[in-house]
């Protein structure tokens, strides 16, 4: 009996200190999944894109542009004079101007004279006695061109110049008329005219400088004046020009009249 409540006490003994184990143990549980939260992310950073340098890349041309030079004459000058009407001038070396009398035109009376510094009217000088008052007739002439001119008034070398200026189709025509004010000491008056167009390699400009050296001296003292004389030829029949410029008739003219100065015509 004894040994059977000593065996029972050892037995409950046993009991009370596993029960007290599972107790005090830690039982190793499973995490319960929870959802996620989302994650703030950053967008990718853009990478430079290298070119391939083996790859030619096509070089865009411009299509080669086309320039007009005009050329200007820049040559050497020489003095030519007429003393018989009273005026001189500087031109190229290469010009070799000469001298001719007009036949008058109808119902004019007086002298006219035509100088030509180029031929076939491309470039000439009127000089003439004013009868009635035949400058005017010129600029009449001129005023009817077509395109209408620029019309300006200019002193050359003092005198006194009305400068008309008209361009169709290319071509410029230029003439300077001068005013009675300034005759010179034989009476003559002065008409300058060119026509500036691509079948000469002459500008505007390069006549005009021609133009600005035209100048009347006196009587008296022209023949001391520098300058080879312009010789006084009978015109060739088959140019242009010649007597007939003091006689054309108004169809031959744009803007014409019958009394027949000779602004340029119109070639344009």
């Amino acid at each position: 009996m004894r040994c059977s409540g000593i065996l029972l006490l050892a037995v409950m003994a046993c009991i009370i200190i596993a029960g007290c184990t599972q107790v005090t143990g830690s039982v190793p549980s499973t995490p319960t999944a929870t959802a996620a939260s989302p994650v703030p992310t950053e967008p990718p950073t853009p990478v430079p894109t290298v070119p391939d340098t083996t790859v030619p890349v096509p070089v865009e041309t411009e299509a080669p542009r086309t320039v007009v030079t005009i050329v200007h004459y820049i040559p050497l000058v020489k003095d030519v004079k007429d003393s018989k009407l009273l005026f001189s001038l500087q031109v190229p070396v290469t010009w070799n101007p000469s001298t001719y009398r007009l036949a008058n035109p109808e119902n004019y009376e007086g002298f006219m004279y035509q100088t030509d510094l180029l031929k076939n009217n491309t470039f000439y000088i009127h000089n003439y006695e004013n009868y009635r008052n035949r400058d005017q007739n010129y600029r009449d002439e001129c005023k009817a061109w077509v395109p209408s001119p620029n019309m300006t008034l200019v002193t050359i070398n003092g005198i006194l110049f009305d400068r008309f200026e008209s361009t169709a189709n290319g071509t410029t025509n230029v003439t300077y008329v001068s005013r009675q004010a300034s005759m010179n000491d034989f009476g003559y008056l002065t008409v300058i005219a060119y026509t500036a167009d691509a079948s000469n390699p002459f500008a505007v400009e390069d006549y005009d400088r021609v133009v600005s050296s035209f100048r009347y001296y006196p009587h008296d003292k022209i023949s001391s004046m520098p300058g080879r004389e312009i010789p006084y030829i009978i015109p060739d029949e088959t140019e242009s020009g010649g007597t007939r410029s003091a006689v054309k008739s108004s169809s031959s003219i744009q803007g014409g009249s019958s009394s027949g100065s000779s602004c340029p015509a119109r070639r344009g």
